[in-house]
């Protein structure tokens, strides 16, 4: 029985711990909102690349009685994915375990194992983070002309630049962005902008103050599903040192197309394939004895890879937060 309930297994995964781990979501992280999650049945495998121009070629439909209907043909490449192995564990010694109040052993694994799945989805966050935020991996990206930091009215322009993105992908694609963007330091200039008061408020009222921009506001002036700020920070010093706080989204704006409910027949700027055939591998809790090292581990962990599938139903405004 030693390490705190063990019956002779090394390790079993714990069905209430991994009820209270899969309930549990820590806040700030939007990875999965940029890149919907799509359930795959094997580690490794291909998805279908639609073609744009059979998908909206127009073609003869008028079929002569007693005549076959015409056959159309839609072109289709393919992507692949392969679906990365990500953990973590956090040990507990068995002089803690023996040290709680009688009961409270539950409570110590389920702090740890909520520790642990914030330090995975930190992970995801910046994984994908550093994807959308280079303009290579979008359809178009560009750096504005003036900065937002200037708040007067019809010199910087964020609601031209934000309009433009949506134009570019609509007319690249077909498809109108879903979904808005705004690292932590844009959001900032956005809702502060004296344009973006002015056109959600109008003028009368301006000098008083009490004009606050919300993200309902930007749905609504965008004609948008989702409107996201991205606030999350890491922590870029090497393990030892002082923490050196940075923001994993910073000046970027990103105008996207994202289903609300992912399906692997629906094109997406991104998507995240996860795959969970492995028992204890899809933030599961697994629970390890370890009487050599008078500890047990608490371990969470997922495959999944994230890709873009659909560069074009990107655009990446970048540099709003510049002087110029």
């Amino acid at each position: 029985m030693a390490g705190g309930g063990f019956t002779g297994h090394d390790v079993h995964i714990d069905v209430p711990l991994s009820q209270v781990a899969i309930a549990y979501n820590p806040r700030g992280f939007i990875a999965d909102q940029i890149a919907p999650m799509v359930g795959v049945n094997k580690q490794s495998d291909g998805y279908y690349i639609w073609d744009i121009a059979d998908a909206y070629r127009v073609e003869d439909s008028k079929r002569a009685p007693g005549a076959e209907a015409n056959v159309i043909e839609r072109s289709v490449s393919s992507g692949t994915y392969f679906a990365k192995n990500y953990a973590f564990k956090d040990r507990i010694p068995y002089e803690d375990i023996k040290n709680v109040d009688a009961g409270a052993i539950f409570l110590e694994r389920q702090a740890r194992a909520e520790f642990i799945k914030s330090k995975l989805y930190l992970d995801w966050e910046r994984r994908v983070a550093l994807m959308v935020t280079s303009g290579s991996n979008c359809g178009s990206y560009d750096s504005v002309d003036s900065g937002w930091t200037d708040k007067r009215q019809n010199y910087s322009d964020p609601l031209g630049c934000i309009n433009t993105a949506i134009l570019n992908v609509e007319g690249l694609t077909g498809v109108r962005p879903n979904s808005i963007l705004f690292g932590r330091y844009a959001w900032h200039l956005f809702r502060q902008h004296q344009e973006v008061k002015d056109c959600i408020f109008g003028t009368a009222g301006a000098a008083s103050g009490g004009r606050v921009v919300t993200l309902e506001n930007v749905k609504t002036l965008f004609e948008v599903e989702r409107a996201l700020v991205g606030g999350a920070y890491y922590n870029s010093a090497d393990e030892g040192q002082a923490a050196s706080l940075a923001r994993i989204w910073n000046d970027q704006v990103l105008v996207y197309y994202a289903p609300m409910a992912a399906s692997k027949t629906e094109p997406s700027f991104m998507y995240s394939f996860r795959w969970d055939a492995v028992p204890g591998m899809n933030m599961t809790a697994e629970v390890f004895d370890l009487p050599r090292n008078k500890a047990e581990e608490v371990q969470l962990g997922y495959y999944q890879d994230e890709k873009i599938t659909a560069k074009t139903l990107g655009f990446l405004i970048v540099g709003v937060g510049s002087s110029q």
